[in-house]
This record gives structure tokens, C-alpha cells and sequence, in this order.
């Protein structure tokens, strides 16, 4: 358990005892045990007069907390009037700041690495976990420390459905193969989905594939500054949906990320977050069919001042996405 104290004074971090030297390094503030945070000078009454009662007064907490934890808190903290706030800390962390760009990139061009490693495999015959194993592998190899969340690799009709376990299903020709994978710098998340076709693609996979590309295209266009995030999702799902797919289009557009995977904005039909610069934001728009496959193409995007910055470099053009 940790918790950050902030009052007019400053800022002090708390945490377990086990984690003591890792907050030193890792930390700018001034680093205690929370064994010590009932007897913070920051929670003392105002007054000596007051007594040995600690905590007087309103304090502010994120809610997010456990509602177990929150149960201890007020039991240690009687006098304390606590003010439940929601997303005051994600909205500062939403906008990044150069140093966690810097990781954020790092990050990106290990998840490009990756995928031009993949694309020179020979896949037909492999299992989606065998692959999966592989992508964590190679991402060590290329400077992360781990991976931001547990591979995606769906083959065919495992590709319908979007959050799909990676599996012993093997790979084969005639189909999409979806790869849904991220990376950690320092802490920083990323993420990055791109879907190969095995062999000689349909009329219909083209049409399919090429709908989520221009969808996705639409909405990296309204990623700038100013924008509502609402206005992504619109563009991207307006576009599905006059494409006749609308119905396989079954999650939000996008979202930001950071020292989380899914942090705000959000993109979605409902989102009340506004874009603003130096936000890095995934666009994420797909088409999934079941009992045939699916289609999903996603990019990390650094909102600017004026425009934006598609961060993955590698082309996802359809022609280049096919493996024979």
C-alpha cells in the first residue's frame, strides 16, 4: 500500500516497508513508512490546544481507493471530514510531460521492432501463444522491462472476439491474425495493435480491413488539441457504421496512456474529456465478426498544439499487412 500526502506545505509519499528503497530511487518526495502517516505533521490539528487527537478537518482521496482501505482510514482518522474527488489526479497525469513522452516513445519503438520481427516469420504452424512468447521474449531483448499487459494474439475466428486469451490454436493461411501488444519504459504503458492476413485475402477481408484503416485515419484527424474526445469516437464509428458494420464495432475508440494502461482521455459516445497538447491517446477502432474473424488497427498519437504525431512508424497500408 502507498499513498501521497499533499498538503500546503508540500508533498510526502508513504509506503510499505517492502518498498521503501525502490520509492527512494523512484521518487522525487520524501519517502516514509506508512507506518507514520497517522502521526504526519501534515494531519496534525492546526492547533496544540487540540489535543492528541490527529487528522481535523477535510481531506481530499481519490476514489479509487479499496472500499477495505478507505474502512481504515476513517477508523484511524475519527475527526477527518473526507471529501471523495474523482479524477483529479488522472486529469494531471493525462497530459504528459517531456520526460514521460521520452519514455513513451522508447516504448513505441520497441513495439516496432516487434512487429518487424514478426512480419519476417514464417507463421503458418505456430501457436498463438508460442508467438505470444516470442513477443515477450523479443521485447526484453530490445530494451523493455516487461510487457504493459498479456499479449493479444488471436488467429481467425479468434480474432472476433477482442480481448481473446491467447491459445494453442495454430496459425494458419486464410485468415487475419491479430496482434494486440504493449511494452514498459520506466513504469510507462503502451500499447499497439496491428492485424496481418495469412495468405490470399477476400473480396470481403479487404473490404473489412481497408473500412477499419479509413476509420482509423478519420479519427487520428479529429486527435488535435481543443477537440472533444467524443469527436473521435464519432468519426471513427460513423464511418463503420455507414460502411454497413456498425453492429461489429463493440468498444470505445480509444484512450489515453501513461503509467497505466487505460488512463483519460476517453473516447467514447459519452466521453466529457477534452483533448489537450501533449496527450498521448490510442485510436483503436475494429470490426469483429464471430465465427469468422477480426480486424483491429491501433496507434499511440501525441496530441500538439496543432495537430498531432502518429507515433509507430511502420506502414499498416492492407498490402503490407498481408504475409504469403
Amino acid at each position: 500500500m502507498g499513498a501521497v500526502l499533499v498538503t500546503k506545505r508540500g508533498a510526502e509519499l508513504y509506503v510499505d516497508d517492502r518498498y521503501t528503497i525502490r520509492a527512494k530511487r523512484q521518487s522525487p518526495l520524501l519517502v516514509k513508512s506508512i507506518k507514520k502517516l497517522s502521526t504526519s505533521p501534515g494531519l496534525r490539528p492546526p492547533s496544540p490546544g487540540l489535543g492528541r487527537g490527529w487528522g481535523r478537518g477535510r481531506i481530499g482521496i481519490e476514489d479509487k481507493i479499496s472500499l477495505k482501505e478507505f474502512s481504515r482510514l476513517k477508523k484511524d482518522f475519527k475527526s477527518v471530514k473526507w471529501e471523495v474527488t474523482s479524477n483529479v489526479i488522472e486529469n494531471l497525469r493525462a497530459v504528459k510531460t517531456p520526460q514521460e513522452i521520452k519514455y513513451i516513445r522508447k516504448a513505441q519503438a520497441i513495439l516496432d521492432k516487434i512487429f518487424v520481427t514478426v512480419k519476417k516469420m514464417s507463421l503458418p504452424g505456430m501457436t498463438e501463444l508460442a508467438l505470444s512468447q516470442k513477443m515477450r521474449d523479443w521485447a526484453v531483448r530490445f530494451g523493455a522491462g516487461g510487457m504493459a499487459f498479456e499479449s493479444i494474439v488471436a488467429f481467425g475466428p479468434n480474432a472476433a472476439a477482442p480481448h481473446h486469451l491467447s491459445s494453442m490454436q495454430k496459425i494458419k493461411r486464410g485468415n487475419f491474425l491479430l496482434l494486440d501488444f504493449g511494452v514498459l519504459v520506466d513504469g510507462y504503458h503502451s500499447d499497439f495493435t496491428r492485424t496481418f492476413f495469412i495468405g490470399t485475402p477476400t473480396r470481403r477481408q479487404e473490404t473489412v480491413y481497408n473500412t477499419v484503416l479509413e476509420a482509423q485515419q478519420r479519427g487520428i484527424e479529429k486527435a488535435t488539441a481543443g477537440n472533444p474526445a467524443v469527436l473521435i469516437d464519432e468519426a471513427a464509428r460513423g464511418h463503420i457504421k455507414r460502411a454497413g458494420f456498425g453492429k461489429y464495432f463493440t468498444h470505445n475508440t480509444g484512450h489515453g496512456v501513461g503509467l497505466e494502461i487505460h488512463e483519460l482521455p476517453n473516447f467514447s459516445a459519452t466521453s466529457e474529456d477534452i483533448l489537450r497538447p501533449n496527450m498521448v491517446v490510442t485510436v483503436e477502432p475494429g470490426i469483429y465478426i464471430e465465427n469468422w474473424g477480426g480486424v483491429r488497427i491501433e496507434d499511440m498519437v501525441l496530441v500538439k498544439n496543432l495537430g498531432n504525431e502518429v507515433l509507430p512508424k511502420p506502414p499498416k497500408d492492407f498490402k503490407s499487412m498481408i504475409i504469403k
